[in-house]
């Protein structure tokens, strides 16, 4: 995490051992992916297709930020931009949240933020992200989740963080 130019805005980058750890595991299942593809069970087959497409995108994903150095997170007076993950959503102003809290979905640990509307912010993700989005809704429960997947911070500081930001900027 650090501060840029201006004082009020903090950029959290990936933590470049965690995008590896996801490409050898994203590869991982890929490959094993393609062994069930060769199988001769329709069903094997039909479950390695979707997986390699489906880790197949989030392995590219995680390729493009291990070779880019872009921020995970920019949280400033507009709000946060989110670009933590592949189905991350942009930009969430102050005052489209509602909460912030830490939780747990799935055994997957996150920062929960919850937002007024989360249809309208979905509404405004490009198109082939947002099918992802939609696609893994179940999983977000009605808030945007921050998992700890491509973040250089701990979720309990980064929780201090936009609990911070957001009280300072919320009624702006």
């Amino acid at each position: 995490m650090k501060n840029s130019g201006t004082s009020d805005e903090t950029l959290i980058y990936p933590a470049r051992w965690r995008v590896l750890i996801n490409v050898v595991l994203y590869g991982a299942f890929v490959f094993t992916g393609f062994a069930l593809i060769a199988t001769p069970d329709q069903v094997p087959r039909l479950v390695g297709s979707t997986a390699v497409i489906f880790f197949g995108l989030l392995l590219v994903y995680a390729l493009l930020r291990l070779l880019v150095r872009a921020p995970s997170l920019v949280i400033n007076q507009q709000g946060i931009i989110d670009n933590a993950s592949i189905t991350s959503v942009g930009l969430i102003q102050w005052h489209e949240v509602t909460a912030i809290a830490r939780k747990k979905n799935y055994l997957v640990h996150h920062v929960a933020i919850t937002v007024t509307d989360r249809d309208a912010l979905v509404a405004r993700v490009p198109a082939p992200r947002r099918w992802l989005v939609l696609l893994i809704d179940f999983i977000a429960q009605g808030s945007v989740n921050i998992t700890p997947g491509f973040l250089d911070i701990p979720l309990d500081e980064l929780e201090v963080v936009l609990q911070q930001h957001w009280e300072q900027h919320k009624g702006g």
